[in-house]
């Protein structure tokens, strides 16, 4: 799917981030990487993150108990934590072809490499959703969409988008905690991305990243304004 793919890993305890510091960190990254670059999530604490479009007292609703951030990019409500889900993010910068793609060429595409990478590790069935599998909803797996992954039945895998200046962002969580054989601890995440690329340069976030980062929390992330925009 990329040629070259660079890997953010989290390597140290002090790089397991929050719901804010999550949402920060990619759209920073989105602004600053010069090829496509793969972040692996790993969560201080467990976070419900939300769409865009999504209405605050909504979410509340349905996590009445549990810290939740809103996204950049759409979609639903998903719960997020260390055992929870596989969470991970793509950045694209302008200029790669991919970037410009439809929603559906790109889902298709990416959804299809994790599908085919699952099958080479457990005796399931894998499909892409079809028309016939959409069922729209609030919560982001309880409601397929066209593309989404479902083993027997039952949505896996969800993703959102955004586009910016040309560049794409793409957030996924593949949720697979109870599904035999399947143990996300214990798999490599080197092998894991490699469904994507079989060029893979691991990189470090630095200082400069996470600083801005930090700022774009207190502008829009970690305040009232963004999470009550609608």
């Amino acid at each position: 799917m990329f040629p070259k793919l660079d890997l953010l890993i989290p390597m140290l305890p002090e790089e397991s981030f929050d719901g804010p510091m999550q949402m920060a960190l990619d759209e920073v990254l989105l602004r600053q990487v010069s090829v496509p670059t793969l972040r692996i999530y790993k969560w201080k604490s467990p976070w419900v993150t939300f769409g865009y479009f999504q209405e605050l007292k909504e979410v509340q609703r349905s996590f009445p108990s549990q810290s939740v951030v809103r996204r950049w990019t759409g979609g639903g409500m998903v719960s997020h934590g260390e055992k929870e889900d596989l969470t991970f993010s793509l950045m694209i910068p302008s200029g790669e072809m991919i970037a410009s793609e439809s929603p559906t060429s790109f889902y298709s595409q990416l959804h299809g490499k994790l599908a085919g990478w699952i099958r080479t590790q457990l005796p399931v069935s894998v499909n892409l959703a079809g028309s016939e599998d959409v069922n729209p909803g609030p919560s982001c797996f309880q409601a397929p969409a066209n593309d989404d992954l479902l083993i027997q039945g039952r949505k896996v895998l969800g993703g959102a988008l955004r586009r910016s200046g040309g560049a794409l962002l793409y957030q996924g969580s593949l949720k697979m905690s109870d599904i035999p054989g399947w143990d996300y601890l214990r798999i490599s995440p080197m092998a894991w991305a490699g469904a994507f690329s079989d060029s893979l340069v691991p990189k470090q976030l630095n200082a400069l990243i996470l600083g801005e980062a930090e700022e774009l929390i207190r502008m829009r992330y970690g305040t009232t304004e963004w999470n009550q925009r609608k």
